[in-house]
């Protein structure tokens, strides 16, 4: 039996031995992969930019997905990019990637639809709370049924996203927090950035939380001891 599987495992039997209990999930890059929302963006820029430039173009669809970044500006820098170029395809990536249409593009971490469901089976409640904001919820609940991951209808499932794009996520979660802490026991929660799992350990001390080794943003940040390292859901 894996060490993932039993620490996985550990946090469902907390569910279920506390009914109603809250297990928090981030979305991009913990339940989800942006890989694809990624690729997209770039097949799309090279398209923009094949007559002018074929060679850059060439370039941008030959990216592997094991080679983006978390940040599109330094995915151009480690494939040789020049600077001006390389601004332009941020400015096109930022005017998409928070867009519901792309949003369909998202890959599952492997596992994540079926965990999500199994804290519901044994009786608790998954939060989705994301740095999306609102104006990104039609898409987010789209891939969110689409990939089989439970409706977040308020009951069973709830989603949280900012009510400002601006808002920085670690300020919306912290205030967040405080609202999830009053709607009952929260067992565990998962995340990709440090900083943010940091921030439910502070928050839930009793609670079982888990850093998904996907992408973060690269903040020098460590995080606490406490903290379970996963590679994805599975069982």
């Amino acid at each position: 039996m894996s060490s993932q599987k039993i620490l996985l495992d550990a946090l469902l039997d907390e569910v279920a031995a506390r009914p109603g209990a809250i297990v928090v999930f981030d979305l991009d890059d913990t339940l989800f992969s942006t890989g694809d929302r990624h690729l997209r963006i770039l097949a799309e820029f090279a398209a923009v930019i094949e007559t002018s430039d074929a060679r850059s173009a060439g370039i941008l669809r030959g990216i592997a997905r094991e080679k983006l970044r978390y940040s599109i500006a330094d995915t151009a820098k480690d494939h040789g990019l020049e600077e001006k170029l390389a601004k332009d395809l941020r400015d096109f990536w930022f005017a998409r990637f928070f867009k519901n249409p792309y949003l369909l593009e998202d890959s599952i971490i492997p596992g994540g639809p079926e965990y999500a469901s199994e804290v519901l089976v044994r009786g608790g409640r998954s939060f989705y709370m994301t740095g999306r904001d609102e104006g990104m919820r039609e898409g987010t609940e789209a891939s969110l049924l689409r990939h089989g991951f439970p409706e977040p209808d308020g009951k069973g499932a709830t989603l949280v996203l900012k009510p400002r794009f601006d808002t920085p996520d670690f300020a919306f979660k912290n205030e967040a927090l405080r609202a999830v802490g009053e709607m009952g026991t929260v067992a565990g929660s998962f995340e990709n950035e440090p900083a943010h799992v940091n921030l439910f350990v502070e928050r839930f001390p009793k609670g079982r939380h888990f850093l998904l080794e996907t992408k973060h943003s690269g903040r020098p940040i460590a995080p606490h001891p406490s903290v379970h390292r996963i590679k994805d859901f599975r069982r």
